[in-house]
């Protein structure tokens, strides 16, 4: 009889628990169903370069029901509203239903703005394609309105950009930032003052990139200083507004634009999961990534230590980890061997800093600078889903050597942008 394996979340987790699992589903021991919200995968790696203009919006997305049709897989472009763990069903919208024997939850995580007064309604988050869109016509716009202001109190309100986080996230789009900036609109709009260009960047921790080699946080602090930011340590935004961002010192920062790259929390249903939750409503796995009988919760999703008790970390390379070894144990488990605890291995890190340059640890071994990012750029190329994905973001790598950033709003104004980042400011 064939296993009906349900999959939900075509993130890196979830293509590689459908990667481990195709053998099994050419053999017919197993039928395999995708489910997401989205039908492309996103490679979020490049999401500051899209913010920025750097890299082209399609060209880090790949269609996840051609990458199904290649492994044999089911592809359901929905998304789950309940789980009836006793029945093993899940509830779709439309009012559909999807049976399953197994199933792996790949779903993401949530940005997490931990109850601080006005971050949701006026922070911008950056997790997906979209928020990535946003960011960029919400800069473009305060460049225009600053082109065309003429209180010099509200240019530089206008061109104050508030990053919150001082992770791989926030360096990496604090970085980009600057070097479109600088390299692309001081040329564009040569009627601004580049002296009232200000970008914070606030951490609540002691340094930039915690967790990271204290090398590289070093490096990072003293390039983001050298080329102009802010970089405020110490420190929790408490409060936003349209037009000011509150920090927990009493500092008021007044800027229109504040982007939030801190924490995460664990995807939620419209009923809640009918399994146990860890820290910052993920569920709760042991260290095979199993949460009840039969179910796995890998990447983001799931509060995971490994058999170190080390927690996972939230990075691509530790959803894909867990993915693997969620398919390896489900199958373990239908032939009746012992499961497997996972074993971590860091595999490294970049870090984008701009202007071509970044730092990295492979295998253990620190680099920084340009011959970083040459790395930087190969390995992503090689993670790249499809060949012709490959193709354009290294085209797009390319001209970024020698082209300016596109500002280009493509976007309708009124769906990219607040209200208040529509009304007349001037």
């Amino acid at each position: 009889m064939t296993t009906q394996v349900v999959i939900i979340g075509g993130g890196f987790g979830g293509l590689e628990a459908c990667k481990a699992l195709a053998p099994a589903i050419r053999n017919g021991r197993l039928s395999v169903t995708l489910v997401d919200k989205e039908n492309f995968f996103q490679f979020n790696p490049l999401l500051p370069g899209v913010a920025t203009g750097a890299v082209e919006t399609r060209h880090i997305v790949y269609p996840l029901r051609r990458v199904c049709q290649e492994l044999g897989i089911r592809f359901v472009r929905n998304k789950v509203r309940t789980v009836d763990g006793d029945r093993r069903i899940l509830h779709l919208h439309n009012e559909l239903t999807l049976p399953y024997d197994r199933l792996i939850i790949a779903a993401g995580s949530a940005t997490n703005y931990y109850g601080i007064p006005g971050a949701r309604e006026n922070a911008f988050p950056f997790k997906t394609l979209m928020d990535a869109i946003r960011l960029r016509a919400q800069v473009v716009e305060m460049w225009e309105l600053a082109d065309q202001a003429t209180d010099l109190a509200t240019r530089r309100r206008l061109l104050t950009f508030v990053i919150a986080g001082g992770g791989i996230t926030g360096v990496e789009v604090c970085s980009e930032l600057l070097h479109m900036f600088t390299s692309t609109m001081a040329r564009l709009y040569p009627s601004v003052p580049q002296n009232l260009v200000n970008v914070h960047l606030v951490e609540a921790g002691e340094r930039l990139l915690g967790g990271l080699r204290q090398e590289h946080s070093d490096v990072a602090l003293a390039h983001l200083r050298r080329v102009g930011v802010t970089v405020v340590l110490h420190r929790k935004v408490t409060a936003v507004d349209a037009a000011n961002v509150t920090l927990d010192d009493g500092t008021v920062i007044p800027a229109h634009t504040l982007v939030w790259t801190t924490g995460i929390r664990g995807p939620s249903l419209e009923s809640p999961w009918p399994w146990p939750l860890g820290r910052a409503g993920k569920l709760t796995v042991d260290t095979g990534c199993r949460v009840a009988d039969g179910v796995w919760a890998v990447g983001d999703a799931a509060d995971c230590v490994d058999e170190t008790g080390t927690p996972v970390p939230a990075v691509a390379q530790g959803a894909m980890q867990m993915g693997r070894l969620a398919a390896t144990n489900l199958l373990s488990e239908l032939d009746g061997h012992p499961t497997t605890a996972l074993r971590y291995r860091d595999l490294g890190y970049f870090v984008g800093l701009g202007k071509h340059s970044t730092v990295a640890s492979m295998m253990g071994v620190p680099v920084s600078g340009v011959l970083a990012w040459y790395l930087w750029a190969l390995v992503y190329l090689v993670k790249m889903v499809g060949f012709r994905k490959q193709v354009e973001v290294a085209t797009d790598m390319i001209k970024s050597i020698f082209v300016d950033h596109d500002t280009s709003q493509i976007h309708e104004r009124r769906r990219m942008l607040r209200d208040v980042d529509m009304e007349p400011r001037l």
